[in-house]
């Protein structure tokens, strides 16, 4: 599947699909069972279907907890990851410092959406290889850009509608900004766009210029129908932009 949206703000890597399937492809990029680093981040999957592989992701190789979480494969467990994320515990292990106290990290878990995923896998592909008999299975579209794409994208999604609050940017994981805050907009009567990778663990993976822009797939199809009549084809300041991607 080719995106005109892509074509049109020059993206310099194509968009990549993340599915949601109970199939697991051949060949692709996955964490295996045994032994290995327990907070294997998922950014570096990511970074590979970016780069034209396919990656697939299931629960029982995913040892993160905030990869957990952010695939919707299960909830956070208390106990670890409020301190984790704040200020660690003295004598035992580091926090993050992501947030200020214990206490504001357990009110963050507890307002995030409750989201069952639906099928044991969750696969990372380049959208242009999505064949006609998997976008049944395509849940999400992510766009990486740069500021001047990302700020085309926010423009798109704002163009077919009355309203000026339909691209969100949330604190969360890497993951969680691909996948759970996506899948969160999809059950919206009108799905926002999310910004993310803003998560700083995820950065290191990345390149310093660019963030993520990810729609539900429905929503996708809707703004890749919009490209010809906005200013991304008719108009002159956006070919002006362009000359410089």
């Amino acid at each position: 599947m080719q995106s005109k949206i892509a074509d049109a703000i020059k993206l310099h890597r194509g968009p990549v699909a993340i599915l949601l399937t109970d199939h697991k492809p051949e060949n692709a990029l996955e964490f295996t069972e045994e032994g290995g680093q327990k907070t294997r981040c998922i950014i570096p999957l990511f970074v590979a279907a970016m780069n034209g592989r396919t990656a697939v992701l299931e629960k029982e190789t995913v040892l993160c907890p905030g990869g957990q979480v952010g695939l919707c494969f299960g909830p956070y467990q208390l106990g670890y990851i409020d301190y984790f994320l704040s200020t660690g515990k003295e004598g035992q292990f580091e926090g993050e410092y992501r947030k200020k106290t214990p206490e504001l990290v357990r009110e963050f878990i507890a307002n995030l959406p409750e989201i069952t995923l639906p099928t044991r896998y969750v696969v990372m592909k380049p959208l242009s290889e999505v064949t006609d008999g998997e976008i049944a299975e395509t849940a999400i579209v992510v766009f990486v850009a740069n500021a001047d794409q990302l700020s085309a994208l926010a423009t798109l999604a704002n163009f077919d509608r009355p309203t000026n609050d339909n691209v969100s940017t949330l604190f969360g994981s890497g993951c969680g900004s691909l996948v759970m805050q996506v899948l969160d907009q999809a059950r919206a009567e009108r799905p926002k766009a999310v910004i993310g990778l803003t998560d700083i663990t995820a950065r290191k993976y990345l390149d310093k210029n660019v963030l993520s822009f990810s729609v539900p797939f429905k929503r996708f199809v809707e703004m890749e129908a919009n490209v010809e009549g906005s200013f991304l084809v008719k108009g002159k300041d956006w070919p002006e932009i362009a000359k410089r991607l």
